[in-house]
């Protein structure tokens, strides 16, 4: 992802981390353990992968390609 496909993303990326916040506080508030929040999260998102390329093994490639970006950028930031 260039720096300008960041920056014009970025507001989607944080109002969607604003909500996922509050989705899994919400769990936890009723009685979920935070790790099975995460672990449910990250089905769900594999859900919308996979509605988006038709096939859920595609979807996990495209979620393994997003990690590495949003490693890249985390390495980035911190040189």
């Amino acid at each position: 992802m260039t720096e300008e496909e960041f920056a014009r993303v970025r507001p989607v990326i944080e109002m969607a981390q604003r909500l996922h916040g509050s989705l899994h506080e919400k769990l936890v508030e009723r009685g979920v353990e935070p790790i099975d929040a995460l672990i449910a999260s990250l089905y769900a998102t594999h859900d919308l992968a996979s509605k988006l390329h038709g096939n859920p093994i595609a979807a996990v490639e495209w979620m393994r390609d997003a990690i590495d970006t949003i490693e890249r950028q985390l390495l980035a930031a911190r040189h």
